[in-house]
């Protein structure tokens, strides 16, 4: 009989608490604790739904590399990821490069609304990374130099309501966003708070030309991941506490309306992302069944309970909060950040299985991968880069993928695709940046500063050696070239001989006049042996390149072999009035090699 009376005096003093917490007024948290929630049980694992082991070789990447990486995009064949410290990084094998941080510097996980924390992530087509941040709103950056610009604050009520919680968005063809916020009463600190509460998330849209934000649908218990229809008829809208998504038409008959997309599914989701084939990703961040059912969801259905248990949260963090007003220490901070955080739901009482699925255009599942190894959890995103899934969670420490050819998903590849702009990246042959010399028969040009292009093929840009037509002269009254038919409209471009590059006369050969026509023999010597005993000079280098694709005097291509131009101490009798006639003109015409 004692017993019995001790846990009766208990149960009265338990009774009397919760009576306490539940009416008395202006107890935090502040939200509404008025509708009984229900939620469809979890859909039966059979047919798509099977369950299997095909996430059972998951590659673990980059583990304790960092933590969150929840959100991924990537764009000209790059790799970028948010994670739990606010930053947004790109992922180039094993490197890790920073590229934009929309918080401030701070000391740990317990100061997260200082450091941010991107939630959601997507590039446009022109290259323009767009992030929701669930502190600091919605920003676009320009990756290249890091540069953000803030479209949506947290400051700016929406109609009549501040967004507390920026999550996901996806953008549409015309540059508009639709976003979500998922509460409209607390911020991501707070989550416990948020589920516990009256559905307060929003599924909003920003107009890009009028700057606006316009709700489209209201009350959703906890507003998460989006994704437009490949038609853009309709965009889907995760409802996380729900276990289901919404489906809300943009245009179309039924447009300004919504409907369930899919319910009863077996678990919390998260962020949504079209597959490109006219379906929908679908991670599930918690698994639930009937043997692990969601313990917020069991009481969803109960007012009175749920706002007991957010009171009794609420007023112990609040008794911390004060103690770190008067007495400011990390350990207070912590307790008040680790209370309301989704952190605080034990990981012991949800499953251990992990499901990712593929819903089609009609809201149906039509494939399911699972694992129960206990090797990966809490998946938030699915991101198909290249041939591989990547896998993304708000908590691990690392990033995990898997060949889509190991799940059959090999329809879900993508073809690496790059901007038209960064094509062009390697230079093509080094022909010249300005035209003046153009040979009549070859399409080649001579730039003002070089002569030839260097590949083997390629006709040097100097016609045929000597050419019957005499009556060809330059245009410009200093040099007059008698043989070659190609006239050069610059003096300083005048490459008289068809095989001989004109050196400078910083060098120590000099070049020789175009109006000459002594046969190139001369200075080409027809044998490798005929090199000249001192080292060869620059300019003999230059003439060897383009000795190799002048043709012979006779206009017949000559072999390729080595030519060395002689030095002006070895310059042949019949150049040495052409050496001193090039000193004088002051044109030295002198084309470098590239």
């Amino acid at each position: 009989m004692g017993v019995l009376k001790f846990l009766l005096h208990r149960l009265c003093e338990l009774v009397v608490i919760v009576a306490m917490l539940v009416l008395v007024p202006n107890l935090p948290p502040k939200a509404q604790f008025s509708k009984p929630i229900s939620v469809k049980p979890a859909k039966p694992f059979t047919g798509p739904l099977s369950l299997n082991q095909r996430l059972d070789d998951v590659e673990v990447w980059h583990k304790g590399d960092f933590v969150g990486p929840e959100a991924f995009a990537d764009f000209n064949g790059e790799l970028y990821t948010s994670l739990y410290t606010g930053d947004i990084v790109k992922l180039t094998q094993d490197h890790i490069t920073p590229i934009v941080k929309f918080g401030k510097p701070c000391r740990d996980s317990s100061d997260e609304s200082i450091c941010g924390r991107p939630l959601g992530l997507e590039f446009s087509k022109d290259g323009v990374l767009y992030a929701a941040d669930a502190y600091y709103g919605i920003f676009k950056v320009d990756i290249s130099t890091g540069k953000k610009e803030q479209l949506v604050s947290p400051m700016i009520e929406i109609e009549g309501k501040l967004p507390k919680l920026f999550n996901s968005l996806t953008l549409a063809s015309n540059g508009d966003i639709y976003w979500t916020d998922s509460s409209s009463e607390f911020t991501l600190e707070d989550g416990v708070f948020s589920i516990l509460a009256d559905p307060s998330g929003r599924l909003i849209h920003y107009n890009s030309k009028t700057k606006k934000n316009q709700v489209l649908l209201d009350g959703i218990h906890f507003a998460n991941g989006l994704a437009l229809s490949k038609d853009e008829e309709f965009i889907v809208v995760a409802e996380t506490m729900g276990s289901r998504l919404f489906r809300y038409y943009i245009k179309g008959p039924k447009k300004g309306t919504h409907d369930v997309f899919i319910d009863g599914l077996p678990g919390l989701p998260d962020n949504l992302k079209a597959d490109g084939k006219g379906g929908f990703l679908v991670p599930l961040v918690l698994g639930r069944d009937a043997d692990y059912p969601v313990i917020v969801q069991s009481i969803l259905p109960l007012p009175w309970l749920r706002k007991t248990v957010a009171r009794i949260l609420g007023v112990t963090e609040y008794i911390f909060k004060k103690i770190d007003q008067y007495y400011p220490n990390d350990f207070s901070m912590r307790v008040v950040h680790h209370i309301g955080h989704f952190t605080s739901i034990p990981a012991y009482l949800s499953s251990p299985r992990v499901t990712i699925l593929r819903v089609n255009n009609n809201g149906e599942i039509t494939n399911s991968a699972h694992t129960v190894n206990k090797k990966l959890h809490s998946i938030s995103e699915m991101h198909v880069f290249r041939d591989m899934l990547y896998l993304g969670s708000p908590w691990n420490d690392y990033i995990a993928r898997i060949p889509l050819a190991k799940l059959g998903w090999e329809d879900l590849r993508k073809v690496e695709e790059r901007v038209k702009r960064e094509v062009p990246e390697t230079p093509p042959k080094p022909t010249s940046t300005k035209t003046t010399t153009t040979t009549p028969k070859p399409t080649t040009t001579t730039p003002k500063p070089t002569t030839t292009t260097p590949k083997p093929t390629t006709t040097t840009p100097k016609p045929t050696t000597t050419t019957p037509k005499p009556t060809t002269t330059t245009p410009k009254p200093t040099t007059t070239t008698p043989k070659p038919t190609t006239t050069t409209p610059k003096p300083t471009t005048i490459t008289p001989k068809p095989t001989v590059i004109t050196p400078k006369p910083k060098s120590t050969t000099a070049t020789p006049k175009p109006t000459t026509t002594t046969p190139k023999p001369a200075t080409v010597t027809r044998s490798p042996p005929t090199t000249t005993s001192k080292p060869q000079t620059q300019a003999s280098k230059q003439e060897k390149v383009q000795s190799k694709h002048a043709p012979s005097p006779q206009s017949t291509a000559m072999p390729p072999v080595k030519q060395t131009i002689p030095t002006a101490t070895q310059a042949p009798p019949g150049q040495a009035q052409q050496q001193r006639q090039a000193s004088s003109t002051g044109k030295p015409g002198h084309r470098k090699q590239n």
